[in-house]
């Protein structure tokens, strides 16, 4: 009897936590439709090893990323600092509720990269903002992920600082 006990809370706990499925979106709300309406610049990534920086450049739709460094400016992308709350009560809710109730937590990114042409290097730093979303009907909001949205965050105050 403890075994089937242990088994059925097991369960519980795990269905609960499964439950709570991750959504992300770009804020300010404006940048989740921001759109690359300008002419791309043709870049190549120096160092593609930091690969959630790499996908968060990707994304962004900023640059034309070309394989071959021969006529292309080359951007070298430094590590983001991520910052998220330091507690994890929001997610309680969420889970005791099988996903019922949402939840969510800011993260805040700093993102930057430097960009080298002709001699000449020009750093870019931006502070971007994704909010994560904890629900049971986020499932059908699959393609949010965090790489995509801190892309549309980051075109998004591109845009906003070329203005």
């Amino acid at each position: 009897m403890k075994v089937f006990k242990i088994a059925i809370y097991s369960f519980l706990i795990s269905a609960s936590l499964w439950s709570c499925i991750p959504s992300y979106s770009a804020y300010p709300r404006e940048y989740n439709h921001a759109k690359a309406d300008f002419r791309k610049q043709k870049v190549f990534v120096v160092n593609k090893d930091l690969e959630k920086e790499f996908k968060i450049l990707k994304h962004s739709d900023i640059y034309e990323i070309v394989e071959d460094s021969t006529n292309a400016a080359k951007i070298t992308l430094h590590p983001m600092m991520t910052r998220t709350p330091p507690c994890g009560n929001p997610m309680i809710g969420s889970m005791l509720t099988v996903g019922l109730l949402p939840s969510g937590f800011p993260y805040d990114i700093s993102y930057s990269y430097d960009v080298a042409e002709n001699s000449t290097t020009k750093n870019y730093q931006y502070k971007l903002q994704v909010y994560q979303s904890l629900w049971l009907f986020n499932i059908f909001r699959l393609g949010r992920t965090f790489s995509k949205q801190s892309g549309k965050a980051l075109l998004g105050s591109y845009i906003a600082s070329n203005k």
